[in-house]
């Protein structure tokens, strides 16, 4: 008789399975049949798992959340690479959507969460944005772009990368990834501009 499989490896799988479903098709599209029968086990099986499909749509909120501040840690270290750093990880909205069912999954949990899940999806995503801010700020500060030709403050710089995020993210959900380039190339001509070095005094 073959050995059972851990109950943490089978929530484990339970949840990969949920996010490409949920990846692709969207909440309501996607069955617990379906989810069961990608891991292999009998639908009242997950039931040992979750309780219903709330509950572990629920439970991938964060872990989605932990990756995308792991990521934003590992790219956004401050320094004099800040503004390579900063164009990759706003290049890297569309290439790992592109490439990834948790990037795409966190992307529809963002602007298109179950409604009557609305909630329960943006408190902690609430806490996100605040620990992505203290990620980008502590990076500006730990680099060349401030002081600035503009005068602007590491916060205001801080502010206005977390709305370059937002505004990327909404293109390429909405428009595609053609108009998602076209503002990138758009928004980061401007950004560059505004952390232009102060001219050193003659």
């Amino acid at each position: 008789m073959p050995a059972m499989e851990p109950i943490a490896l089978t929530a484990s799988r339970l949840q990969d399975a949920a996010l490409a479903r949920f990846a692709l098709q969207g909440f309501d599209a996607t069955s617990m049949a379906e989810i069961a029968a990608d891991v292999g086990i009998k639908k009242p099986s997950i039931y040992a798992h979750f309780r219903n499909k709330d509950a572990l749509y629920l439970s991938l909120i964060p872990l989605m959340i932990a990756a995308e501040l792991d990521y934003a840690r590992s790219v956004l270290v401050g320094g004099e690479t800040i503004r390579q750093q900063l164009h990759a990880y706003l290049q890297s909205i569309q290439d790992r959507y592109d490439d990834s069912f948790r990037v795409q999954f966190w992307m529809r949990a963002l602007y298109t969460p179950p409604s009557h899940l609305y909630d329960q999806v943006m408190a902690p995503m609430h806490g996100f944005m605040d620990e992505l801010e203290a990620i980008v700020l502590a990076a500006i500060r730990q680099s060349d772009l401030v002081p600035n030709a503009q005068g602007l403050s590491a916060e205001v710089l801080t502010r206005t990368c977390l709305g370059l995020i937002d505004c990327l993210q909404v293109e390429l959900t909405y428009a595609g990834p053609a108009k998602f380039a076209r503002r990138l190339q758009a928004v980061w001509a401007v950004f560059e501009a505004a952390t232009a070095a102060r001219p050193a005094p003659e």
